[in-house]
């Protein structure tokens, strides 16, 4: 029975994203609210639960900039960790389908190790990184 909860429960993890409008009407509306929910399983007991929300306010058709925070809880059979992140983002959209990032983020967390004689080791960490890419996104209908 285990074995089936955990295979249903890995074909059903996903991450899932949204985005939404609330302010005024879609023309007017400036405003971008969304993020995103991971939830994991995987061998060595390993459990993952992610969650990422994030605003964003468009300067002009072409430029969006907004924050972003997030919190990662991990789990696996010797180990766990929690990491909080929150950071900066700029969107430019050279054409509505095509869109490059920069997304500067801060990370802090502890991570938690026992070893093999129930000793317990506890790290902290902060950490920053500057991500760029690209994408693409549909501005149809889905």
């Amino acid at each position: 029975m285990k074995k089936f909860i955990v295979l249903l429960f890995i074909s059903f993890s996903t991450l899932t994203f949204s985005q939404i409008n609330r302010i005024g009407n879609a023309a007017e509306n400036k405003w971008k609210f969304g993020g995103g929910i991971g939830l994991g399983f995987g061998n060595n007991d390993y459990f993952g639960l992610n969650i990422s929300p994030f605003v964003g306010y468009e300067l002009t058709k072409a430029v969006e900039a907004g924050l972003t925070a997030g919190y990662q809880y991990s789990k696996w059979r010797n180990s766990k960790q929690n990491v909080f992140s929150a950071g900066p983002y700029l969107n430019a959209y050279p054409i509505p389908e095509l869109f490059l990032r920069a997304h500067y983020e801060y990370f802090t967390g502890s991570q938690t190790y026992t070893n093999l004689d129930t000793n317990k080791d506890k790290f902290t960490f902060d950490e920053s990184a500057l991500w760029l890419g690209a994408g693409y996104r549909n501005t149809g209908k889905v």
